[in-house]
């Protein structure tokens, strides 16, 4: 805790270079003007998810359809699908896209063998709706990032990476950053587990969302209510760094998206 306040930087240099590469790639890739007009930094209150439903499926549903409205994915073809035993997933061949594909106005079809991107969750997931969040959302980054032909930065080597990254750049970052590390206590005397839940780290994931408050100019005071208390100074502090980088920050503020016909290849 003591090295918060130090003049160590959170991150090594190279990994804070690798981050702002990518929000640079998810810039150009999919509209820095749905980014900066319409994306959201979504919060898990009743102002962004206000359904209370009985069962735990109709539940799991109503955060899909919110999530998927938030990520400017309202005009894809996804569908919910419960994983069970005998489930085989589903691949489109190609999708074809017509301007930006996050946004009221894009136009998504699919060829192949189906006709949506599947999005998968397990009936323990509803026992907690925070987690559930957070799986659904990096797979919608996931689809996100397939209709674009730009590698990101690092390449295949880094893609789980950068799909954390495409999550928190579509405004779920207080789930990924509250959900990247999950302690698991066990029966008594048995201790308790510490399991990581995606590609970036919890410092990682912290700078990457306060890079995203940044750039929307969203104050601390929007964001620290709902971030778990024990990443609050670590949150402060990548602020504070994010906003000693100006040079960086510039670099972003002036990317521009090109919108254009896409058709591409999975």
């Amino acid at each position: 805790m003591f090295n918060l306040f130090s003049n160590k930087p959170l991150l090594d240099e190279e990994t804070t270079q690798w981050l702002f590469e990518a929000y640079a790639w998810a810039l150009s890739s999919f509209s820095s003007d749905f980014f900066y007009e319409d994306t959201i930094l979504v919060t898990p209150t009743k102002a962004h998810f206000p359904s209370q439903l009985n069962s735990r499926q109709s539940m799991a549903n109503s955060i899909f359809e919110q999530m998927v409205h938030y990520a400017g994915m309202q005009n894809w073809p996804l569908e919910l699908v419960e994983l069970t035993p005998d489930y085989e997933p589903v691949h489109p061949s190609s999708i074809t896209f017509n301007g930006i594909p996050r946004g009221s106005a894009t136009a998504i079809s699919l060829e192949g063998n189906t006709r949506a991107f599947h999005v998968t969750y397990t009936a323990d997931l509803t026992r907690d709706p925070s987690v559930l969040t957070t799986v659904i959302a990096r797979q919608l980054a996931s689809h996100l990032a397939s209709t674009t032909n730009t590698p990101g930065p690092g390449g295949e080597e880094l893609h789980g990476h950068l799909i954390d990254l495409l999550a928190i750049f579509v405004g779920f970052g207080l789930f990924l950053t509250n959900n990247a590390v999950i302690i698991q206590r066990g029966c008594s005397g048995c201790g308790k587990s510490v399991q990581a839940t995606g590609f970036l780290s919890e410092d990682q994931m912290t700078y990457a969302l306060a890079i995203f408050c940044y750039l929307k100019k969203i104050p601390n005071k929007a964001v620290l209510p709902h971030l778990k208390n024990a990443l609050h100074q670590l949150f402060k502090k990548a602020i504070k760094e994010v906003n000693g980088n100006s040079n960086k920050i510039e670099h972003l503020t002036q990317i521009t998206h090109p919108i254009k016909s896409t058709s591409n290849a999975v």
